[in-house]
């Protein structure tokens, strides 16, 4: 039909049926274009989100790091764990125009974080290649993912029992009959691979707000209870002290030779120095103990009777003497509050038992609190038993670290650490923060 239209008419058809193939083209082109466009946009999505997860792992890593070693001396092995976990995640520094940038502290303009030593940013970044987008000029794009981690995040422990094997957490009912009850608001761990490894008495309970962690098992009435509701976790993986990497105070000459004995009120304000022979307490007035360390070199802390113990600021240090080694034993009843330090090396730490004393029951400690005495901070046994007989007070705070660690009566835990450096746990944490 279109051979009977005139001349004039027959070319405008084909010029529109022309026009309608161009456009039909470029249409085609746009839809390849806007597929491609998104075929490279996934696939450098994709790219970025791995990155992120080896950015993620380098950060928490190197701030692994930072809490064993420090800011001044463990640059090396921040930027090692760092790298390393970036590697482990399939981005290796220096390889295929992989960069994996570790800055303590943190260097990115404008983050909050800029110049604290307290935190770390790893930077993960290489130049990927595009598919269609090539056609527009762009043969790769720099893809990169950042994150910040810092080292004074709290560690969800409070209560830790150290020895591999046996029964070495358990609640135990007093010589008088007296049940144990334990309240805890954080984490319980339990390092022993016994089948009893942690042991609860008939009659004994425990009540927590947080988990509890065994590397083996429970025994006793009140562990399926705890499992039912949630809060108990059996087989998890073996951990080792958390306060390893806690330098040890230098134990200095002997100020009192002797055992020093608070006998009356002649004697009962105490400064901080080192104690040959230890501290004997058979005074039933207050003793008061002045901010600083007390090194006991031999002789321990005796403590009979019932005294009120005040100390602001004080960390007692349990090391050998010339008398040998003596456990702390505070076996009377006494009142008051003994408060760890607030600031410096030992921020948070109330007693340090020297790490080098071997195991043994007869250096095993003993710590009354049922006359209404408050420990704030941490008890740190890491390598002998600890009986603590708890009472029924709300601390701001308290660690309990023992090789052993056994419970009378009613004890309550708590774990309000505003008053400590950056508001934190003595026990350090990695956490993720960007």
């Amino acid at each position: 039909m279109s051979d009977l239209l005139p001349r004039p008419l027959r070319r405008f058809r084909k010029s529109e049926e022309g026009q309608a193939l161009v456009l039909a083209a470029l249409g085609m082109i746009v839809l390849l274009m806007m597929a491609g466009l998104g075929v490279d946009v996934g696939y450098l999505k994709y790219q970025k989100q791995q990155m992120q997860k080896a950015a993620d792992a380098g950060a928490l890593a190197a701030a692994s790091a930072l809490i064993t070693y420090g800011n001044l001396a463990g640059q090396l092995q921040i930027l090692a764990a760092g790298q390393g976990d970036a590697e482990a995640n399939g981005f290796k520094n220096g390889e295929n125009g992989i960069s994996v940038v570790v800055n303590n502290p943190p260097k990115t303009a404008n983050d909050p974080f800029v110049g604290d030593t307290n935190y770390v940013e790893v930077i993960v970044s290489q130049a990927r290649p595009t598919f269609f987008m090539k056609l527009a000029g762009y043969n790769t794009i720099n893809v990169s993912s950042r994150a910040v981690a810092t080292s004074v995040g709290s560690g969800s422990g409070c209560l830790y029992s150290l020895a591999p094997s046996g029964t070495t957490f358990s609640l135990a009912i007093s010589s008088n009959g007296q049940t144990a009850q334990l309240s805890s608001n954080c984490g319980i761990m339990v390092a022993s691979n016994s089948g009893s490894a942690l042991n609860i008495a008939n009659g004994d309970s425990m009540n927590t707000t947080a988990n509890i962690g065994v590397v083996g098992e429970c025994n006793g009435s009140d562990c399926q209870t705890l499992k039912t509701d949630g809060e108990l976790t059996q087989s998890i993986a073996p951990f080792s002290d958390p306060l390893a990497n806690r330098p040890a105070p230098t134990v200095p000459q002997c100020t009192h030779p002797f055992t020093y004995v608070v006998s009356g009120p002649q004697n009962n304000s105490l400064s901080p120095g080192g104690y040959c022979g230890g501290i004997s307490i058979q005074y039933s007035g207050p003793v008061t103990f002045s901010p600083g360390t007390y090194y006991l070199e031999g002789g321990g802390l005796q403590v009979f009777g019932t005294p009120a113990l005040n100390g602001n600021g004080v960390t007692f240090y349990n090391t050998n003497g010339p008398g040998g080694y003596q456990p702390i034993n505070i076996a009377g009843t006494p009142s008051g509050t003994l408060a760890a330090p607030t600031s410096g090396d030992l921020a948070g730490i109330l007693f340090f038992q020297d790490r080098s004393i071997p195991y043994s029951p007869s250096n095993a400690s003993y710590i009354n609190g049922t006359g209404g005495a408050i420990y704030t901070g941490t008890l740190y046994f890491p390598t002998t038993g600890l009986t603590y007989n708890g009472a029924k007070v709300t601390d701001p705070y308290e660690l309990i670290i023992a090789w052993q660690l056994t419970f009378l009566g009613n004890t309550t835990i708590t774990n309000h650490y505003s008053s400590l450096p950056n508001g934190a746990s003595p026990i350090a944490n990695a956490v993720l923060v960007e």
